[in-house]
């Protein structure tokens, strides 16, 4: 699966090579008469050469995009567009609030401001292999002369001498179209140039680095030579608010995002055009559920998908909300089915933001059913209140949702719903499935973390009220830090209860290796034992694990009776920008786990981490399970969004290569932001 084409970029044309040797210089340096801003755009870039991704630094626009340097420490970084966006923002450009890491930012920008067009300019950006939201490199155009154009970037490994650093090179082959160096040419973008002091403004309304639940956002601003007009938020280079009127508030609901890094910014724009900016980078931390293992809704030994899916409001103001399943069919699955809609159900109004989706058979019938942890929001008194509720299955849909535990009804006084991990399993090996939750008690008055686990005991019409099974402060375990652990459910020792597995994040050693944990909670049928550390990276033959890159996701890839863990790991990005990913076991021994094993990597194609949905189930059933990923494409060009189901099925010891089970863009238009997997 690739979303890019394969290029090879060292292969330059004869012709393009002959140019290349006789480099024409074009504004490398800031010529004899006053410059334009369009010639000293050209020599900033200019002066950049020789340079890698760390000068000043790292490139970094200050506003949209994160540092160049990033990816260094472990993982590459395709920083094309940080260069680019870096040049720019030393040039007094407007509108740099979209520029992102990715090359197809600029050629967005170019729709927006209306400046894209098929002839080079000096200070251009130059977009390469466009294709739906996506593109393979970008560079700027920094001399024109004489039929030749002159092309300055970063991370180029078209240029021979100085491959992956801040290069120039010409070519005669500038038509939108060519391929000069192996890559289309798709366009040439303007940058929009202030026309005079610009506003300024500064983010204001966030609680810190980490952030839950709602953000009630607000921003200062100041005028430059013109009044201001609008203030607009962006998060990930995408615009998510405009406001016209001070303070600018906006309520930022953080469960709408992935947990996990983010940058948020914001854009002040005068009458005239002109731009001013701030951002902070932040880490959204709502306790995404667990995937699921092992949902097999309709009962016939095959394991299925589910996801719950937001069509946002409807016209009275309504939350609208879908269920809809993937059947597998064993060598496949069937198209997704909605069995179920709270405006076809009359069922209300239902908040997609406020649900935490896991699934399991919680009635002991054979049939996987679905729960969402709820959040019913603050009561007047301050109480958090939130609600389970259960979808039970019939075999060929799901009956109405029933609430089946309620903090505020049950008297258990308040639970806060942002602080929630939600995972499941049959923690008591009675054949029904149970909820836990790892929940976040906050820092200490000494500083200590505190973070504690809970169950809510299936009895099959229902759940007990939850009880705590651990808690590091009264287990005397030291500190916990529930922001840096990702949760799940496996029965890892193959006694037939589920244990609670966590990713830890230790952070970066001085050495500047990334540290990363697993650790257990072992059943012991009424509660837990003490967690162990079962591996860790630093004591293995790994030198860096890096936390923020791993998505994690639990089953017996092995068929051998006990639940072994897998991570889809974020590589980075080729310079070429393709994005490079690999999928890792780590496999029970019963006892503890082996160190993990690379069973796929994407190789020459691209696989964005960041645009996939983890699950596992055995949905072939043959008693192995199988790895799915709900792949995010994105907003396509004629404006549907497509989503994509693919499926990694296990041979017991590897993996065979994923196959495209399922895709949207030969069935209708599917947000992958707005599927919740089940």
């Amino acid at each position: 699966m690739s979303a890019y084409v394969k290029v090879n970029r060292r292969a330059m044309s004869a012709l393009g090579a002959l140019v290349a040797a006789t480099v024409v210089t074009g504004l490398a340096g800031v010529p004899a008469h006053a410059a334009t801003p369009q010639e000293q755009l050209a020599a900033t870039a200019v002066a950049e050469n020789g340079n890698g991704p760390c000068a000043h630094g790292g490139y970094d626009d200050g506003l949209s995009q994160s540092s160049s340097c990033d990816g260094h420490g472990g993982q590459s970084q395709a920083w094309c567009a940080d260069f680019v966006g870096w040049v720019w923002a030393h040039n007094n450009v407007s509108g740099m609030g979209m520029l992102t890491d990715a090359a197809a930012s600029f050629y967005q920008y170019g729709l927006k401001y209306g400046t894209k067009s098929n002839t080079p300019h000096v200070g251009d950006a130059v977009v390469y292999g466009y294709s739906n939201g996506w593109a393979q490199h970008v560079a700027m155009v920094t001399g024109i002369s004489n039929g030749v154009v002159t092309i300055t970037g970063g991370n180029q490994g078209h240029s021979q001498s100085s491959e992956g650093l801040v290069s120039t090179n010409s070519t005669t082959h500038y038509a939108v179209g060519d391929a000069p160096w192996g890559q289309v040419i798709s366009g040439y973008i303007s940058p929009v140039l202030q026309k005079a002091t610009p506003p300024k403004v500064s983010l204001q309304g966030l609680p810190g680095t980490s952030v839950t639940g709602v953000a009630s956002l607000s921003s200062s601003v100041s005028a430059g030579t013109y009044g201001i007009s609008t203030v607009e938020y962006y998060l990930d280079g995408e615009k998510i608010a405009t406001r016209s009127t001070a303070p600018y508030s906006y309520s930022f609901d953080t469960s709408r995002v992935p947990d996990g890094k983010h940058i948020l910014s914001v854009e002040v724009t005068d009458t005239q055009g002109n731009t001013g900016g701030d951002r902070a980078q932040i880490i959204t931390s709502n306790g995404e559920s667990g995937s699921t293992f092992d949902a097999d809704f309709n009962g016939d030994g095959k394991s299925d998908v589910g996801v719950l899916y937001d069509y946002g409001q409807t016209s009275d103001g309504t939350n609208h909300v879908g269920l809809w399943t993937y059947l597998s069919n064993g060598s496949g699955f069937n198209k997704p089915v909605k069995v179920w809609d709270n405006v076809d159900a009359g069922s209300g109004s239902w908040n997609w933001d406020r649900s935490k989706v896991t699934s399991g058979d919680f009635n002991g019938d054979g049939k996987s059913d679905v729960a969402v942890l709820y959040n019913n929001g603050q009561q007047s008194d301050g109480t958090n209140r939130t609600s389970l509720w259960t979808f039970t299955s019939n075999g060929s849909g799901f009956n109405k949702p029933v609430k089946v535990w309620d903090n505020v009804d049950a008297g258990s006084g308040s639970w806060n719903w942002n602080r929630s991990k939600v995972t499941s399993g049959d923690f008591d090996g009675d054949g029904r499935t149970d909820v836990g939750v790892l929940y976040n008690n906050g820092q200490q008055s000494d500083g200590t973390n505190r973070t504690s686990l809970w169950t809510f005991t299936s009895t099959g019409s229902g759940f007990g009220n939850p009880a705590k099974k651990w808690d590091n402060v009264d287990a005397g375990s030291g500190s916990w830090n529930w922001d840096r652990s990702k949760v799940t459910a496996g029965d890892f020792t193959g006694d037939g209860k589920a244990d609670v597995a966590v990713l830890y994040d230790n952070g970066q050693q001085s050495d500047g290796n990334n540290r990363t944990t697993l650790w257990t909670f072992a059943s012991t049928g009424s509660g837990f034992n003490a967690p162990l550390r079962k591996w860790d990276n630093t004591e293995s033959d790994v030198t860096s694990w890096n936390w923020d890159r791993s998505k994690l996701t639990v089953g017996d890839y092995t068929g051998d009776g006990k639940a072994d863990i897998g991570v889809l790991y974020n590589n980075g990005q080729t310079e070429d920008s393709r994005n490079k990913s690999a999928l890792w076991t780590f496999a029970s021994t019963g006892a503890g786990f082996g160190n993990p094993l690379r069973k796929w990597d994407s190789g020459s194609d691209s696989w964005n981490t960041d645009a996939s949905k983890l699950t596992s189930g055995d949905f072939d059933g043959d008693g192995k399970t199988d790895i799915g990923v709900l792949y995010g494409y994105g907003q396509q060009d004629d404006g549907t969004n497509r989503t994509g189901l693919w499926k990694f099925t296990s041979t017991g010891p590897a993996f065979n290569n994923p196959t495209l089970a399922f895709d949207s863009a030969n069935f209708t238009s599917w947000n992958w932001e707005n599927s919740k997997l089940a």
